[in-house]
């Protein structure tokens, strides 16, 4: 969790801002609002469970990215945008129940500034997963990742709690200030025990209502 009540719409904005950044040059990505993940399962943009013609879609950005730093912020935002890119032109990147990333997601983060290493067979089983960047990119990222680091500066991410036993099937509701529309969703005990979900759009704490 983020030790500092204020870290959180901080480093939401900037994350946000480096999505808009990548947007200049594939303007087929979304519009998302960005919430930090602690369950660290979901790497592709997630469509909220009530979802509103006007409404953006979610990008999960785990804590552990925040703890490592901007490079490692930037890479996981690359890294949905790829799946987000694949998703909007129809074309399947994962099997494996989006464990493992096949030939289009490798193709696809090409476009992004990523370069499957040449001669180098596929993960076992993330498949062609995580894409490095190619030193061009890496330059060319470098204003942003130093605007990220800005962000970043003098961010504590805590320890997450250790996750609580719930019964089998019990799932509980979360809602944060939101109003216009009401933002809610359901999530399991053990996982909403793991840390604070931050809601990207109001800046506050998803809780138990």
């Amino acid at each position: 969790m983020l030790e500092n009540g204020t870290d959180g719409p901080r480093i939401i904005a900037a994350i946000e801002t480096a999505w808009e950044v990548l947007q200049e040059s594939h303007p087929e990505l979304p519009d998302v609002y960005v919430i930090v993940d602690n369950a660290g399962a979901r790497h592709n943009l997630v469509t909220p469970d009530r979802l509103e013609a006007d409404m953006r879609l979610e990008l999960p950005v785990h804590r552990d990215a925040i703890a490592a730093g901007p490079r490692a912020v930037l890479e996981a935002v690359l890294h949905v945008a790829t799946h987000a890119l694949c998703q909007v032109r129809g074309v399947s990147e994962t099997s494996n129940r989006g464990m493992r990333h096949n030939k289009h997601f490798r193709d696809t983060a090409v476009e992004l500034g990523m370069k499957w290493p040449t001669g180098e067979p596929p993960h076992a089983t993330k498949g062609f997963s995580p894409v490095p960047l190619t030193p061009e990119a890496e330059s060319g990222y470098a204003p942003l990742v130093a605007a990220l680091g800005k962000s970043l500066d003098g961010v504590v991410v805590g320890v997450a709690e250790s996750p609580a036993k719930g019964k089998s099937g019990t799932r509980l509701t979360l809602q944060c200030e939101c109003t216009d529309p009401v933002r809610t969703f359901q999530i399991g005990p053990r996982i909403a025990s793991v840390g604070p979900i931050v809601c990207g759009v109001c800046g506050a704490e998803f809780t138990e209502r």
